[in-house]
């Protein structure tokens, strides 16, 4: 049972402190430590699957919330024939969350459901690791955040053209939080605190969308603000510090949770494109608890070719802090990979590629499990492919 510190008197002050905006409704109470739903304890080998947004969407479509939570079952049931027992679930993709909150507008998809707690109690029913997964930054259009309803803390913030100017940036017509204002830090450890209070899920999850951009202008008032003379040192600090919060906002709500990311492949375009320094999160304490490169390559890909790139990860300096698993791109099987240059074929012809890659990261014995991207690419890979990932997935010897 995880150990839940009584935050909850502290979200109206994180409220205040990040919007300036009128008061806001605290969050819902606390379930007493009896009854809430727990996550099943994050098991020592993880063999995991992201859920994405559109498949929370399709699973949560139907208006009467029986027949979701029998999909929900049903999807969580065949995963578990793989031997899959964390979940990663999109909670919040564009700035609009499946649950009620008083910091993020309804997704309209997720309908007049709590999805979050469908997900919490039929995961709990299942022995599944549950991992509410955020994007941090990106939020929705203009055109979308427009036709927003409700009293949540994001929409306060764009219908207030000083709050909208304060806390918010855009780009390629799309909003996302300014990552180098304060009050995105305040905003999303009160997005934590507020999943972990209610629903105590396993861990938080942040993927790889941090900066969207390489190009000068997406910050350029707010680098000329800050007085520091190398923006991507700058960047770099900011999206550090934004680790940092919602890593402390985790271990603040239980000490036993795990706030994991997955970067991308390329150790390269993480620090020089998204400005994340995935090698000090894995080399220092305290910027998450696990971490999960994307390789979504194949072996034969020119430019980065999986069995280098998973050895570039696994031989950066780590903290006894932090593990690492690996992400595979069971979705792009049976596609060609137009970024692969001469490999491009590869995940059309080789045969029993994701139970290669599987079995060459779980017989690495300084990884601690496995992610596929994402659930429905796995349940509906061709049946030759499918069982074969299934036995080396349920194998006693890896």
């Amino acid at each position: 049972m995880p150990r839940i510190r009584p935050l909850l008197l502290c979200l109206p002050l994180l409220l205040t402190a990040c919007s300036a905006a009128p008061p806001l409704p605290p969050p819902p109470a606390e379930e007493s430590a009896e009854t809430a739903p727990v996550s099943a304890p994050q098991p020592e080998q993880i063999i995991a699957a992201w859920i994405p947004y559109f498949s929370v969407s399709a699973l949560l479509s139907d208006p009467d919330e029986a027949v979701c939570r029998e999909h929900v079952s049903s999807y969580l049931q065949r995963l578990s024939g793989f031997g899959i027992n964390t979940v990663f679930v999109h909670v919040c993709a564009f700035g609009e969350s499946i649950y009620p909150s008083v910091y993020y507008p309804a997704l309209p998809a997720a309908g007049e459901h709590d999805g979050m707690q469908i997900f919490t109690d039929v995961c709990a029913e299942q022995q599944i690791a549950l991992h509410a997964w955020i994007n941090p930054l990106r939020l929705q259009t203009g055109e979308v955040m427009a036709q927003q309803t409700g009293d949540a803390a994001l929409c306060a913030w764009y219908k207030n053209s000083k709050l909208r100017t304060r806390n918010l940036t855009t780009w390629d017509g799309r909003f996302y939080l300014d990552p180098a204002a304060d009050s995105t830090r305040k905003f999303l450890k009160g997005v934590i605190t507020e999943l972990m209070l209610k629903y105590h899920p396993a861990g938080i999850h942040a993927d790889d969308y941090f900066y969207p951009t390489d190009a000068p202008e997406f910050d350029a008032a707010q680098f000329a603000r800050s007085g520091a003379d190398d923006l991507a040192e700058w960047r770099r600090g900011n999206i550090n510090a934004l680790m940092q919060a919602m890593y402390g906002a985790v271990h603040g709500a239980d000490e036993n949770a795990v706030f994991s990311v997955s970067p991308q492949g390329s150790l390269q375009k993480n620090r020089e494109t998204l400005f994340a320094d995935a090698e000090k999160w894995c080399r220092e304490d305290g910027y998450c608890d696990l971490i999960i490169p994307q390789l979504y390559f194949g072996y034969r890909n020119e430019a980065c070719p999986f069995a280098e790139m998973l050895r570039d990860w696994t031989e950066l300096p780590r903290a006894d802090s932090v593990r690492m698993a690996v992400g595979l791109a069971v979705y792009k099987y049976g596609h060609p990979d137009p970024q692969a240059g001469s490999g491009r074929d590869e995940w059309c012809t080789a045969e029993r590629l994701p139970a290669v890659q599987t079995e060459d990261v779980l017989s690495d014995r300084t990884l601690c499990g496995v992610a596929y991207y994402h659930g429905d690419a796995l349940l509906t890979l061709p049946e030759p492919e499918r069982e074969a990932v299934k036995a080396v997935l349920l194998r006693n010897d890896l």
